[in-house]
């Protein structure tokens, strides 16, 4: 897959314009930017090996399975670009339809994800491994080709090319927290950036204010949990300019807050009695126990004082606000602070908010976001972008949702003042 060449196309008119925002690339732009994003797919997914034996891994109860995540891109990339949906209702209810089958027999028992639910996902009788990349290959070229002969760059025309883009990097932190938590070294050691550290930065303050939350501009791909956008009041606040650091949250742990009920929500507490932690995932002391270590994809790391704390839930991040007489941001908070001060930096981890995960008044819910919906109200609002995510993927106004007690992704979290 690696190696892909733009496919020719008497359409596209040439001159590269500003191709870093996935959500108004033109054709060329979303072509090539797909190619890159399956290929960075690839190359997160090219630890596991080439025969089915290197696939299959003991259940994972904070991942989805290698083979069926690289099925599922594929089959959702198909989906929205190639089997021409349409929406048809059925005794009151409106269901997503394709017009056309998949080019694979039964993709849409194995890769639906609004069908086959995370358990069923590591028991699926999955074709071989060779079935499933060519599948992916076959995918990527159709949807290349379909691009090649668009008659527009209309967001219409591409909104189902930019969501499935949107989709496929979004999902490169899923794989990328998969392989950080088997310790497993990426066959690409560029793709795991070693530290990145936080700019030392303060705090911002903010006045009270309306602020427009959501997805404010007339053209571009918004996503469903971004719109409509809200006119809301913000309070005057303090936000940090830059995520909590290592060296931070390290002066919680030793001074025994995992181990003072004081600091812990009710939910944190009963978290806390199940995991026997004293730390965050992956860190551990050092022989001499003066010394802080975390794996980093499968490899003992002295901590980095200045790099952003990473893989904490929301009931740690809670504790170490409490413990520090901070809160942390509700999500218009975060959303003003990221869109209107260029001092507040953001994109190192996925940051936890005050929020809980529910739509806007007046989301409209279409027959695909089944997934989205089974998120609200149990998981809680997450912002920003991870080291591992592309750039172009990285916008303000997104929206991400996990569940409290996740601590596989590259999570981490900043603070307001009380």
């Amino acid at each position: 897959m690696s190696g892909f060449t733009m496919l020719p196309d008497l359409h596209f008119n040439g001159g590269r314009r500003d191709w870093t925002d996935a959500r108004r690339l033109p054709r060329e732009g979303l072509a090539q930017a797909l190619v890159d994003s399956r290929n960075r797919t690839l190359a997160w997914l090219a630890g596991f090996g080439a025969t089915r034996r290197d696939w299959l891994l003991p259940r994972q109860y904070d991942a989805d399975p290698p083979l069926w995540t690289l099925g599922h891109l594929a089959w959702h990339a198909e989906w929205w670009c190639l089997r021409g949906v349409h929406e048809v209702e059925r005794d009151g209810v409106l269901m997503a339809l394709p017009a056309e089958p998949s080019i694979l027999d039964g993709a849409d028992e194995w890769f639906d994800d609004a069908r086959i639910d995370e358990d069923a996902r590591w028991e699926a009788a999955l074709p071989d491994v060779a079935a499933i990349k060519r599948y992916a290959a076959d995918v990527l070229d159709r949807v290349l080709r379909r691009i090649a002969v668009l008659p527009d760059d209309g967001d219409a025309t591409l909104y189902p090319f930019r969501r499935a883009l949107q989709h496929e990097d979004g999902y490169v932190d899923r794989i990328a927290a998969l392989v950080q938590s088997l310790g497993m070294a990426p066959e690409d050691p560029a793709l795991a950036l070693p530290s990145v550290s936080v700019p030392a930065g303060g705090t911002l303050q903010f006045p009270g204010g309306r602020f427009r939350q959501g997805w404010t501009d007339a053209d571009g791909l918004a996503m469903p949990d971004e719109v409509p956008p809200q006119q809301i009041y913000v309070p005057a606040f303090e936000i940090d300019a830059a995520p909590v650091t290592n060296a931070q949250f390290l002066e919680f742990v030793e001074d025994g807050g995992y181990e003072r009920a004081a600091w812990w929500t009710d939910a944190g507490r009963q978290w806390l009695m199940m995991q026997e932690r004293s730390a965050p995932r992956y860190w551990m002391r050092h022989g001499d126990k003066r010394t802080w270590m975390a794996l980093r994809f499968g490899i003992p790391r002295t901590i980095n004082p200045d790099e952003a704390v990473r893989h904490v839930t929301l009931y740690e991040a809670q504790a170490w606000c409490a413990w520090a007489g901070r809160r942390l941001p509700t999500e218009v908070e975060w959303e003003r602070a990221a869109v209107q001060n260029r001092a507040f930096r953001w994109g190192m981890v996925r940051e936890w908010t005050a929020t809980p995960y529910e739509p806007y008044p007046g989301f409209e819910a279409g027959p695909a976001d089944i997934v989205m919906q089974t998120q609200f109200g149990i998981c809680q609002a997450v912002r920003g972008a991870s080291f591992a995510s592309p750039a172009r993927v990285r916008h303000a106004r997104a929206r991400l949702a996990l569940l409290p007690e996740e601590d596989a992704p590259f999570v981490g979290f900043r603070t307001c003042a009380l």
